[in-house]
């Protein structure tokens, strides 16, 4: 009985052993994934808070380029009211009148220009928002990588804490069979004793 039991110690020793590899084999790999994921998502971060930079700068643009805008509209409203003062005086003023006029349409001219830089400006700005939506995306799918990988690391580790209380229980009634064994031997030597 003993000899089985010492077999049966052994197998299980060698099953405990790779159970050990096998567990700090699969927690190096879920150490390494989790660590590409940070790393993931750092780059993701520091990808968001260039494109916030850019994007605040460009909001910064979007402000100088309104307010000359606005200067540019008062300057045509202005040119606008010189043209109504020009046509009441048409006749003894023709010539300040064209001069006028050719103000008015290079301030037209260069209203359209602004308002084509402007439409470019909305159009990149649209640009970097999509890029950071796709960033947060990428960062939000890291996140829930690295949970399954804990989820996993954590089945993992109950069931390993399931064959320690296995292999307890195991170990405390071999010692409770060896424990029996001893007694009956240590009783029976007296009696041997006696007789001789």
């Amino acid at each position: 009985m003993e000899p089985f039991l010492n077999r049966l110690n052994v197998i299980l020793t060698v099953l405990l052993g790779a159970l050990v590899a096998y567990q700090w084999s699969g927690e190096s790999r879920a150490d390494s994934q989790i660590i590409e994921l940070r790393a993931t998502g750092r780059k993701a971060e520091q990808r968001i808070a260039e494109q916030t930079e850019a994007l605040k700068q460009a909001n910064e643009d979007l402000d100088e380029f309104k307010s000359v805008i606005s200067g540019l509209k008062a300057k045509v409203d202005a040119a606008d009211s010189q043209i109504r003062g020009a046509k009441a005086r048409v006749f003894t003023l023709e010539h300040d009148s064209a001069r006028s006029a050719a103000e008015a349409a290079s301030l037209k001219s260069s209203l359209a220009a602004f308002k084509d830089a402007v439409d470019s400006r909305d159009a990149s700005i649209r640009t970097l928002l999509d890029e950071r939506h796709k960033l947060a995306q990428a960062a939000t799918d890291a996140a829930h990588k690295a949970n399954e990988v804990v989820a996993q690391y954590n089945q993992l580790a109950n069931q390993y804490q399931g064959l320690v209380a296995k292999y307890n229980d195991l170990a405390r009634r071999q010692q409770n069979t060896s424990g029996a064994a001893g007694a009956s031997k240590d009783g029976s030597r007296p009696d041997g004793d006696a007789r001789s």
